[in-house]
C-alpha cells in the first residue's frame, strides 16, 4: 500500500511538468464536502465495520430445499429384457449392454462391468440404494452409461461410508463412481448423499440433462474428470468440505482438444460449496443451446453456504475458477463468495501441452457478484479495506480477476462489492452495461504479461469507490485509453487517490467520460468539455447525445468533470 502511495506522489509531481499538454480533469462545478461462526481454516480475524451493509449482504447462511425425494421401503427389484446380470448377496453385477429397471430399497451395490463397446442404461423407478462398504453405484467398464430417473419417481442413493482419511485403491471415490462416460437424464427426481468423498465422480465425461438432481457430498459434489456438461433440468450441488462442481484432466481428447471443460447450456444450477463453486481444469462456458435455452447459475461459497462444515479446511473459495478461459455468452450467473467471484489463471501447464491464457470474456447474459465477508469474517485471509458501505472484504478478493485479459463486450455486469471490482493485466470494454463498486480500486489494470492497459471503445461503465482514503475509481498501472462508450468514474479528489488514474498516459479520443472527483485525461480534438454538476449524493440524470442516463451517488464527490464527443446536458 505504501509503495502504491509513493509511486503516485512521484508520478503526480512529474505530471505537473506536463500540464501544458494535459487537460487537468478538474473542470469543477462546485466542491461538496465531500451470523454464523466461520468454518475451519476460514475462521480468520475480524475487523470493525459500520452497521450499514450493502444491498445483497448475506446476513445468514443460505440453505436449499428445492429438491426432495422420499425413501422407499418396497422390496428391491432389478429387471432387464435385453441385458445380463448376476447377484451375489447384496451386490448386483451388470455384465452386458442393455436397459435395467431398478425399483424398491436395496442395502447393497450395483456394479457395472460390461464390454468396452457396451451401452448400459439404469432406469430408476422409485429406488433407494444404500451402501456402507463401497460406492452404491460403481461403474468399472462400459462404453457409456446412462442413469435415468423415470418421470414422476423419487429416487435416493446414499453412500454411508465414513469420511475418507487415506487413499483406498479398491474403494469407489463417489456415491456414484464411474470409469466411463456418464450421463444423468430423465424427468424424475434423484437425491444423492455421499459421506465418504465425492457425490458423483466419473473419470471421463459427465452430462446432466432434464432431471431434478440434488447431490450433497463431504468433498466435491459433482466431478467429471474430462468434462462436465449441464444441458437442462435443475441441479443443486452441495459440498460441506470441498468444491461444488469440478473437472480434473487436461490431456487431449480424440480431436486433439484439451480436456477439463465445464459447459452450461441450459437448466438451473445452484452450488453451495465450502471451497470453490466451480473449478475448471481448462475452460468454463455459459452459452445458449441450439433452441435458445440459456443456463441460470447461483453460487454460495464459504459461510454463505449453510452447509459448510465447522471443520472445513480449504484455502480457495472463489465463485468460478478456471485454468484457461472463462466465457459467458448467455444466461444469468449470481455469485456470493469470500474470494474472487470469477477468476482465470495464467500459465498453468496442461498435460496436452500449452499453458493457460488467464482470460475472461463476457459477451452476453447477466453477471451479478458480491464479494465480502459476512459479519466481518475474513475467511482466513488478511482483512481487506473496510468498505464505504460498511462491508469488510478479504484483501485481494476481487469481483472479477483475470491474470491476463478481461474483455466485456456485452451483457450486464454488476459487482456489488469486492476488494477490487475488476482486475486484470489488460481490460477491454467494448459493449454491455457494467457497474462496479470496490473497497480498494474499482477497476485495476496490473502489470503482467504485457504493459497494463485499460481500453474503452464502447458500452456503459460506471465505477464507484469511497471518496475518502487510498482508493482509485479507475487505476491503470500502465495506460488508459477511451475512444467510445460512456464511462462514469467516481472516487477521491486529490492527486494521490483519484476517480481516474494512470501510471502512464490517460487519453480520450471519443465517447463520454464523467469524472466525479480527481483525474488527469488528455483529450483529442473532437472531444469537448462540458460544465455540469453531478457530484452531489443521491440520484443524478444526464443527457448524452439526447439520451437520458440516470445513476445514484452513494456519497458526495469533490467535483464534476465531463468530456464527450457528443452533446451532454442535465
Amino acid at each position: 500500500m505504501y509503495r502504491k502511495y509513493l509511486h503516485k506522489i512521484i508520478r503526480k509531481g512529474a505530471a505537473l511538468l506536463l500540464a501544458g499538454s494535459l487537460i487537468f480533469a478538474l473542470a469543477a462545478c462546485g466542491n461538496d464536502s465531500g451470523s454464523t461462526e466461520q468454518a475451519g481454516s476460514q475462521s480468520g480475524q475480524t475487523a470493525e465495520a459500520s452497521a450499514n451493509t450493502p444491498s445483497g449482504t448475506a446476513a445468514d447462511p443460505v440453505t436449499d430445499d428445492s429438491i426432495k425425494a422420499s425413501e422407499t421401503t418396497a422390496a428391491f427389484s432389478l429387471t432387464t429384457s435385453d441385458g445380463q446380470f448376476a447377484q451375489s448377496g447384496e451386490v448386483y453385477k451388470i455384465t452386458a449392454a442393455g436397459t435395467y429397471m431398478l425399483s424398491g430399497a436395496l442395502e447393497g451395490q450395483i456394479v457395472v462391468d460390461a464390454g468396452d463397446d457396451d451401452e448400459v442404461i439404469l432406469e430408476l423407478n422409485g429406488v433407494t440404494l444404500t451402501y456402507a462398504k463401497d460406492s452404491p453405484v460403481k461403474i468399472l467398464n462400459a462404453d457409456k452409461v446412462e442413469i435415468s430417473a423415470k418421470s414422476g419417481t423419487e429416487n435416493v442413493i446414499k453412500d454411508i461410508r465414513s469420511a475418507k482419511t487415506a487413499e483406498q485403491g479398491s474403494q469407489g471415490e463417489g456415491a456414484v463412481y464411474a470409469k466411463t462416460d456418464l450421463k444423468f437424464k430423465g424427468t424424475g427426481t434423484l437425491v444423492i448423499t455421499a459421506g465418504y468423498n465425492n457425490g458423483i465422480h466419473t473419470t471421463k465425461d459427465l452430462t446432466i440433462q432434464k432431471l431434478s438432481l440434488k447431490v450433497t457430498a463431504v468433498n466435491t459434489a459433482i466431478k467429471g474428470g474430462d468434462s462436465v456438461t449441464v444441458k437442462s433440468g435443475a441441479v443443486v450441488a452441495i459440498s460441506t468440505n470441498g468444491d461444488g462442481i469440478k473437472t480434473e484432466n487436461t490431456n487431449a481428447n480424440k480431436s486433439g482438444d484439451v480436456r477439463g471443460d465445464i459447459m452450461l447450456t441450459g437448466g438451473a444450477v445452484t452450488v453451495y460449496a465450502a471451497g470453490d463453486g466451480f473449478q475448471a481444469a481448462h475452460d468454463f462456458n455459459m452459452e445458449a443451446d441450439n433452441e435458445g435455452n440459456v443456463p441460470s447459475v447461483l453460487i454460495y461459497t464459504g459461510s454463505y453456504s449453510g452447509y459448510t462444515a465447522s471443520n472445513a479446511s480449504t484455502s480457495s473459495y472463489k465463485g468460478v475458477k478456471v485454468q484457461n478461459k472463462l466465457l459467458i455468452e448467455a444466461g444469468a450467473i449470481e455469485i456470493h463468495s469470500y474470494d474472487d467471484g470469477l477468476h482465470a489463471d495464467y500459465g498453468t501447464a496442461f498435460e496436452a501441452g500449452g499453458k493457460g491464457t488467464g482470460s475472461i470474456t463476457i459477451s452476453g447474459g447477466t453477471v451479478t457478484i458480491s464479494v465480502y465477508s459476512p459479519e466481518n469474517k475474513t475467511a482466513g485471509g488478511r482483512p481487506g479495506r473496510g468498505g464505504w458501505g460498511g462491508q469488510q472484504t478479504v484483501q485481494g478478493a476481487d469481483g472479477i480477476h483475470a491474470d491476463y485479459k478481461l474483455t466485456i463486450a456485452g451483457g450486464t455486469v454488476t459487482v456489488d462489492s469486492a476488494y477490487e471490482g475488476l482486475e486484470a493485466n489488460v481490460i477491454a470494454v467494448s459493449g454491455g452495461t457494467t457497474k462496479v463498486s470496490g473497497n480498494d480500486d474499482g477497476i485495476n489494470a496490473t502489470k503482467g504479461v504485457e504493459a497494463a492497459q485499460i481500453l474503452v471503445t464502447g458500452g456503459y461503465l460506471e465505477v464507484e469507490v469511497s471518496p475518502n482514503g487510498d482508493t482509485d475509481g479507475i487505476d491503470s498501472n500502465g495506460s488508459y485509453s477511451q475512444s467510445g462508450g460512456i464511462v462514469i468514474a467516481k472516487g477521491p479528489n486529490n492527486q494521490n487517490m483519484a476517480a481516474i488514474d494512470a501510471d502512464g498516459t490517460a487519453t480520450m479520443s471519443g465517447g463520454t467520460l464523467i469524472v466525479l472527483g480527481y483525474g488527469w485525461v488528455q483529450i483529442g480534438s473532437s472531444v469537448k468539455s462540458y460544465s455540469l454538476s453531478l457530484h452531489s449524493a443521491g440520484s443524478q440524470t444526464v443527457k448524452i447525445g439526447g439520451v437520458s442516463y440516470s445513476f445514484t451517488n452513494a456519497n458526495a464527490y469533490g467535483k464534476t468533470s465531463v468530456y464527450s464527443d457528443v452533446s451532454v446536458s442535465k
